[in-house]
């Protein structure tokens, strides 16, 4: 697999162009917005408002990369993956995807908009695994059904050929074959994420959102289960879309990384220069939380505390999202115009009326 780590990636100046995508970019999402209607009375519903989840964002992925999106919990990380694979349906925007036809030729689809029978062929090329193991596992099924399940809706192969690509699938994620006809708890945790990624696997996906697929495991199983991901990715070719809230984890797996305050994408870049040079005074506060194995350098750095909380995604501040508590806020400023996501240097992508590199380790 080619290595994406270090290639350039230019986003779209304007992002709500056709769907006519570069030969090597798999998803681009255009201005996706999600809300959820707040609505009262009992007889006549009607709405009074709307939760603003997502707002106006746009990025795009390359074949074989890894694209981290991280930010704290609320802030439409998971609203944004959900949306995106239309599990959730968006209400605007386009999300162009370019999969493998049935005559075995790159098709672009929207998939904002696509119909049912064109959802059914985009749904074999773009899988999720859950956060939870133990919740999105039927306990009912044993760990082959489950497996096979994908399979079985496809019409794929006779009963014997499914049970062997079940078999296949559980070696490929470092399990036994002989747990095939076990149920889900007699797994640990760990184990029943890679069922979960084996029966994410079972159709040969090319895009995949990993939803905090380690979050709700020990940390001792977690560095376990981001390699099974990392030789994954190079055994298929696989596309990651990889949610954490963990920014160790994310600078590990991920090529580029995302960061999103309560709804809107704040900065872009790849992950050396986000780690290294961040720009916006949120990814600062984030980058200074991370704890550094070197007690002398843990000491004596500075800690960006924020003040106050996150304000409701019903109703967000005017300007910039962050201006309530952002520490460079500027009255008049902030608080009265939104800053536009523009790319500062090349690949770095910005939305801050004053952005400013700042060294947090």
């Amino acid at each position: 697999m080619t290595d994406t780590k270090n290639d350039p990636v230019v986003e779209p100046s304007d992002p709500a162009d056709t769907s006519d995508l570069p030969d090597d970019v798999i998803l681009r999402v255009n201005h996706l917005v999600k809300e959820f209607p707040i609505t009262k009375g009992v007889f006549f519903r009607k709405q009074v408002g709307a939760v603003q989840a997502v707002s106006d964002i746009s990025f795009q992925i390359k074949k074989g990369e890894t694209l981290g999106l991280v930010g704290e919990s609320g802030c439409g990380k998971s609203t944004t993956a959900r949306s995106v694979l239309r599990l959730l349906q968006p209400t605007s925007g386009d999300v162009w995807f370019r999969m493998e036809s049935e005559s075995g030729e790159d098709e672009i689809v929207n998939v904002a908009t696509a119909k049912k029978d064109v959802m059914r062929q985009v749904r074999r090329d773009m899988q999720i695994v859950f956060q939870d193991p133990y919740a999105s596992l039927n306990p009912r099924m044993t760990v082959a059904s489950i497996i096979a399940e994908p399979l079985l809706v496809y019409g794929e192969g006779t009963k014997q050929e499914r049970l062997e690509k079940v078999k296949e699938l559980l070696r490929v994620v470092g399990l036994s074959p002989e747990h095939a006809n076990r149920y889900p708890h007699e797994f640990s945790g760990g184990q029943r994420q890679r069922i979960g990624v084996a029966r994410a696997l079972s159709l040969n996906p090319s895009f995949m959102v990993l939803d905090e697929p380690v979050s709700a495991l020990d940390v001792s199983i977690q560095a376990q289960v981001l390699n099974l991901m990392d030789d994954l990715q190079d055994e298929f070719g696989l596309t990651y879309l990889f949610i954490a809230h963990d920014l160790s984890v994310v600078r590990h797996i991920s090529d580029r990384v995302a960061v999103m305050y309560l709804g809107k994408m704040v900065e872009m870049a790849d992950r050396s220069s986000l780690y290294d040079r961040p720009m916006h005074p949120y990814t600062h506060a984030l980058m200074s939380a991370v704890p550094i194995p070197d007690p002398e350098i843990e000491l004596n750095r500075e800690r960006i505390l924020l003040e106050g909380d996150i304000p409701s995604p019903t109703n967000p501040p005017p300007g910039c999202r962050f201006n309530t508590r952002c520490p460079k806020a500027e009255a008049g400023i902030c608080d009265v115009d939104e800053p536009e996501f523009r790319e500062l240097e090349p690949g770095h992508w910005v939305a801050c009326h004053f952005p400013e590199v700042q060294q947090v380790y």
